[in-house]
């Protein structure tokens, strides 16, 4: 099992090298942060990139709506998409989910210009948004709302794809509601 966290480019180098060096073929699970959140870092791996999985924040599968626009997580990937030309990436949702908890913040202190009941209206801040639940009151700290992260893997993309990998769901402990897509493959670069 491989797990690390490093940028792009480093990740990319030594990825490359340790191919070279027969590494990547005894590799059996290889997890990357940071590298593995966007299609564009894995596409650059070339075939390297296949079945590279990752921890995501969110995923287009989760199952929850924008509260301000009513928007699904697929809704919100492929207007993306269509309106982009690129792959939807996880911080969309993530993106509207902030736009999602600050609206209702604004909505619920007494006065939306007022700093303070602003502040104090997220401290007490319970709702749903695009990633699911988010608590304010229940955090590990004030004013923290620690969202699910789940498994996911880089996988070839099915043929006629627009794209030439899918990101699938492969473990959803943190969060049962997000449906499992795949099972996770063994690397084997």
């Amino acid at each position: 099992i491989f797990n690390s966290f490093p940028i792009p480019p480093d990740f990319a180098a030594f990825w490359r090298q340790a191919a070279q060096q027969g590494l990547t073929r005894q590799i059996k699970i290889a997890q990357v942060a940071k590298t593995g959140l966007f299609p564009s870092d894995i596409e650059a791996l070339g075939d390297l990139g296949t079945k590279i999985s990752s921890a995501a924040y969110w995923h287009k599968a989760f199952p929850y709506k924008s509260p301000l626009t009513g928007v699904s997580g697929t809704e919100l990937a492929d207007g993306y998409e269509a309106a982009s030309g690129k792959q939807w990436t996880q911080q969309l949702g993530a993106s509207m989910s902030l736009l999602d908890a600050g609206f209702e913040a604004l909505k619920a202190s007494s006065n939306a210009k007022d700093k303070t009941a602003v502040a104090k209206a997220l401290s007490t801040l319970k709702t749903e948004t695009m990633i699911g639940k988010v608590d304010f009151t229940s955090g590990p700290v004030a004013n923290v709302s620690p969202g699910p992260i789940i498994g996911t893997q880089w996988v070839a993309a099915k043929e006629g794809s627009k794209f030439p990998l899918d990101y699938v769901v492969t473990e959803n402990a943190t969060d049962p509601k997000v449906p499992v897509g795949a099972k996770l493959q063994p690397y084997n670069g």
